[in-house]
């Protein structure tokens, strides 16, 4: 049985969107990220995508670990409180 918080991706296949548990969330300056994939390789919940100019979390299930802001080199990710209503 389907939760509220899993999204189908194939036959008997789900994605569990845990980002509701985080506490804090990665945000990229766009202006900074040089497109080195570091951030990428090193999420462990695969949370990271490509986009046209920048890698960015998928916040449906990252969890806000960091480890993708502290591998940075370039730095062009901080990790932010997350505001909750």
């Amino acid at each position: 049985m389907k939760t509220p918080f899993e999204a189908p991706i194939g036959r008997d296949l789900y994605v569990v969107k845990t980002g509701d548990w985080r506490f804090q969330k990665p945000v990229v300056n766009s202006e900074k990220c040089t497109l080195c994939g570091i951030c990428f390789i090193f999420c462990p919940t695969n949370s990271i995508r490509k986009t046209e100019n920048c890698y960015e979390a998928d916040l449906d299930t990252c969890k806000g670990c960091g480890i993708c802001a502290n591998e940075c080199h370039a730095s062009a990710i901080t990790m932010e409180m997350e505001r909750r209503g």
